[in-house]
């Protein structure tokens, strides 16, 4: 008998250890969602003492809503794993709040096609297509709204690269290093 994979547990695998009823969400004052500075610099620091070293703000109500919304807060150890979705139609929507952020695209074979800078002087909203493999890396402790035209379905909306180590390879800090300098043209080999 084949068991429905527990979307909870999948969520909280992608997101991270702790509950998604511990999340930090924006503030609701008179059904006004609100998010101030601070709040987006107690969960850099917060975010600092985690494995994935990041954390989000949720601003949507619950993982079914359409579409979803939050702030990705991420430390500048943060690794995230190269990916692209996989679901037609699904973008990304990428708006930058602060630090500095380095957004990668790259081709199915893992090589940089392009960088992004994004921070105060530079770029400050960048959309996502389908089927493009990408990652993110704080430069500087960084912040981004993220918007996605989906709900939230990691079991099914995400395809990781093959040629990238996932968050949990001793690997993945190496890599990591390596994508922060990355040129156009670049494979990223560990």
């Amino acid at each position: 008998m084949n068991s429905k994979p527990d979307i909870n547990a999948e969520i909280e695998k992608v997101l991270g250890a702790s509950s998604s009823q511990n999340y930090k969400r924006a503030h609701s004052i008179g059904g006004v969602k609100i998010v101030t500075q601070k709040d987006v610099d107690d969960v850099l620091q917060y975010a600092s003492n985690l494995q994935r070293a990041r954390e989000p703000i949720l601003v949507h109500e619950n993982f079914d809503e359409i579409p979803q919304r939050f702030i990705n807060c991420l430390h500048g150890t943060s690794y995230v794993r190269p990916h692209m979705h996989v679901v037609p139609n699904q973008w990304e929507l990428m708006c930058w709040i602060s630090g500095e952020i380095k957004a990668l695209i790259f081709d199915e074979k893992g090589i940089v096609i392009r960088k992004i800078l994004m921070n105060e002087n530079n770029v400050k909203l960048i959309e996502i297509p389908p089927f493009c493999y990408h990652s993110f890396i704080a430069i500087d402790n960084g912040s981004y709204l993220e918007v996605r035209n989906c709900k939230y379905q990691p079991l099914v909306d995400r395809v990781y690269s093959t040629w990238s180590p996932s968050e949990d390879d001793i690997n993945a800090k190496l890599y990591q290093e390596r994508l922060s300098v990355a040129e156009l043209g670049d494979q990223i080999i560990v």
